[in-house]
């Protein structure tokens, strides 16, 4: 997949077709889209895109209620292009591009810049200074402009529409197993392997201790999940908190990989959580966490051997 940064591309790209959003998570809803634009490249033998923005609009737009990414940009580039989207274009929101009227955004970009043969959005589509562009305007710009125009409707699960804030909520209180239903893929976070003070090696359970940068940590609480590095994923138990038996003040992940001993200090790995095994508590003392940490990878055991294989 290509990558672009500006409109003004030297390249040049049969029948584009494109679609535009935000795609934070790239959840199923997205990959609607992006499935409709795929197909519609093929029938036309054009070329699959994207159009993103970056940073986040919300931040700009909103700074005081900003949001955690659910895919940080090379996550979602990735995600992306495993879609099959063949040109991504990654806009950085700039005071110009939000002072662009939404009819010169069609004219001068999609048509002028980029010259699309189509354009496919989702329902809630907005673009232009102040959003004051939408679905309909596009379509009546596509009958004159003669390009192909579509729009796919909302997905909805449990009575309500599946989109980016309705995961970043699930996720925040600690339901990945219901966030990972709406994002086709268990929700990852990706970091680096730190030391500890071992204590879950002083009890028969050692653990890496886990930073990162990603934005959207689950809730504190124990989880299923699973440790991937050397290419290979490994079943695993992850807590997320303060340590409260030991009046802990700083925010932990740590992981207990299931069978494998090794060192993994100064790694990179991912961490995909399954499923909130509990929330964080306070044992009255260590053989007390002892026993429920016990209970915790048997609970994670147990799930990983009656998973279905895919």
């Amino acid at each position: 997949m290509k990558i672009f940064e500006s409109f003004d591309v030297a390249d040049k790209f049969p029948n584009p077709v494109l679609t535009i959003g935000n795609y934070d998570g790239v959840h199923i809803g997205h990959k609607r889209i992006i499935k409709r634009v795929v197909e519609k490249a093929a029938e036309i033998s054009g070329t699959p895109m994207l159009m993103t923005f970056a940073p986040h609009p919300h931040s700009i737009l909103k700074p005081d209620s900003y949001i955690r990414l659910i895919t940080p940009p090379s996550v979602k580039e990735r995600l992306v292009a495993e879609n099959g989207i063949e040109v991504m274009f990654v806009i950085p929101f700039s005071a110009h591009l939000r002072s662009i009227a939404p009819q010169n955004f069609i004219e001068d970009i999609l048509v002028g810049k980029l010259g699309v043969a189509g354009v496919i959005v989702g329902y809630d589509f907005r673009f232009g200074k102040g959003g004051a562009g939408d679905v309909e305007m596009l379509r009546d710009f596509a009958r004159r402009k003669g390009f192909y125009f579509d729009v796919v409707e909302a997905i909805t699960i449990d009575g309500e529409k599946i989109g980016s804030n309705r995961i970043r909520r699930l996720i925040m209180d600690g339901d990945v197993k219901k966030a990972n239903e709406l994002l086709d893929r268990p929700h990852m976070i990706e970091g680096v392997v730190v030391h500890g003070v071992n204590r879950g090696k002083n009890m028969g359970f050692p653990t890496i201790n886990f930073e990162t940068v990603f934005e959207l940590i689950p809730h504190n609480g124990v989880y299923i999940t699973e440790v991937e590095f050397d290419g290979k994923r490994w079943p695993s138990v992850t807590n997320i908190g303060f340590n409260p038996t030991f009046d802990g003040k700083k925010l932990l992940v740590e992981t207990h990989i299931l069978g494998y001993v090794g060192d993994l200090y100064d790694r990179d790995v991912k961490i995909y959580f399954h499923d909130r095994i509990r929330s964080e508590r306070k044992f009255k003392d260590m053989a007390e966490l002892k026993e429920r940490i016990a209970a915790d990878v048997s609970i994670a055991k147990e799930y990983f051997e009656n998973r279905p294989t895919v």
